[in-house]
């Protein structure tokens, strides 16, 4: 296993150090596996930089738990614990574009890493193992395990075949296409506030859907409608695909933009955010609650615990009123906390 040094301030290209060691003209390999282990709070940042530069698939693998008290071998297969720290692996194909790539990589990764740095977090650090087996996709399915979130859901990569209780709701996700695998504590306080509070007939709305997972975990419990929106068309695509897998592509709407493509054409009763905390800002200063139905729901993560009082102090005043706040708890080195709000909306006049 080759190592980058991210140690520097500035960015150093360390891959050129090691390409001629790796892929001599004798060289059998055809794939250049590179991984970086995370903290729960910059895998999705990372798992996106290497989706981007990557030939395929992200896999997002949890490699060390606190929480792991599970005797019973079936229900190992089942992840439904907290997790320390995650492998992010991608697949590159050995060529003539292979430098290129991984330059890019390397100088995103930097950037990640002075981000990283200025938070206390733990910096990006990419190891590098050339692979000759060229059905890479069989390597990082293998890392994926069925999710159970809340009471009823459990999140499944499409190809596992497993067998689950009468009251148990299965919702397929594709983990190498965009962001929502199920596996981030975000991503499962938004699923469990949904589960908690949907009502059959709802109407939702999934703002920076992703993988579309919130949109279809409402629908699959019950939703009428849900739209996604997302500026990234790549999540667009992830998110229909999806759609179709889980066979709700008819109630499921897509649009690519922003909350001003949406905000005077519709309100929805419920509304889920699963992004950034600045990100969540920047909306409901763009009147985010507007598009919240009377008596509708407006469901916030991303969020990290230090980060809530200035987003509830922002929503003071908007006609939202809180009605819970759940958390879930993370033994990484700096504690990570995050954190869902959940708010419901008085009834009032809409605001244009």
């Amino acid at each position: 296993m080759l190592r980058a040094s991210t140690t520097n301030s500035r960015y150093v290209n360390t891959f050129s150090t090691y390409s001629a060691q790796l892929f001599s003209s004798s060289s059998k390999y055809v794939w250049l596996e590179v991984s970086v282990k995370v903290e729960p709070d910059t895998v999705d940042a990372v798992a996106e930089t290497l989706g981007r530069c990557s030939y395929g698939g992200v896999s997002i693998q949890p490699s060390e738990t606190y929480n792991d008290d599970c005797d019973d071998t079936n229900d190992k297969e089942i992840i439904n614990h907290t997790y320390k720290y995650f492998e992010v692996s991608a697949y590159f194909e050995v060529g003539t574009h292979l430098t290129d790539k991984i330059q890019q990589l390397e100088r995103e990764l930097w950037l990640l890493g002075m981000i990283a740095r200025q938070s206390g977090l733990m910096v990006p650090n990419p190891q590098y193992r050339p692979i000759e087996d060229t059905n890479w996709s069989t390597i990082w399915r293998n890392h994926y395990k069925p999710i159970r979130i809340g009471h009823k859901l459990m999140v499944i990569p499409p190809w596992i075949n497993i067998e689950i209780g009468s009251s148990e709701i299965p919702v397929m996700i594709d983990p190498g296409q965009a962001f929502g695998t199920g596996a981030h504590p975000s991503t499962q306080l938004c699923l469990q506030a949904i589960e908690q509070h949907i009502i059959p007939g709802d109407t939702v709305l999934d703002i920076g859907c992703g993988s579309g997972i919130l949109a279809i975990g409402a629908l699959k419990l019950g939703a009428a409608m849900a739209t996604g929106l997302d500026t990234d068309n790549d999540a667009i695509h992830a998110s229909r695909q999806n759609a179709i897998t889980n066979n709700v592509f008819d109630r499921f709407q897509l649009v690519q933009g922003t909350l001003d493509t949406i905000k005077k054409h519709q309100q929805y009763r419920i509304v889920v955010v699963n992004i950034l905390s600045r990100t969540i800002m920047q909306l409901i200063n763009n009147n985010l609650a507007n598009i919240v139905a009377n008596n509708g729901l407006l469901i916030l993560s991303g969020i990290l615990a230090e980060q809530s009082a200035e987003i509830e102090l922002e929503l003071s005043g908007t006609g939202m009123t809180l009605i819970s706040k759940t958390n879930m708890t993370e033994a990484t080195p700096t504690t990570c906390q995050w954190v869902a709000l959940t708010y419901g909306k008085e009834i009032t006049e809409r605001q244009v």
